[in-house]
């Protein structure tokens, strides 16, 4: 926890004295415009990788009812589970 908060101070120190530099202060704009851009791709690349994970499943079970070694699951079944 300690080191979080030394981490913070640091970070806000480095901020703070950029304050009087309207050309740097610009430029963390900027730079922070863009590291969230990333945060969110990741945030979206880790949502698309659960959601192919899922279809896999989904085609992986189909394939076991195909084969008989699992039996179907009513609709009204799957409805009530979501």
């Amino acid at each position: 926890m300690s080191k979080t908060i030394s981490l913070q101070q640091s970070v806000m120190q480095d901020v703070v004295s950029l304050m009087n530099d309207n050309a740097a202060m610009k430029k963390l704009q900027t730079f922070l415009k863009d590291l969230k851009k990333e945060k969110k791709k990741e945030a979206d690349t880790i949502s698309k990788e659960e959601v192919l994970y899922d279809l896999k499943e989904a085609f992986d079970e189909l394939k076991l009812v195909k084969e008989g070694e699992i039996s179907r699951r009513p609709v009204k079944e799957l409805l009530n589970e979501l």
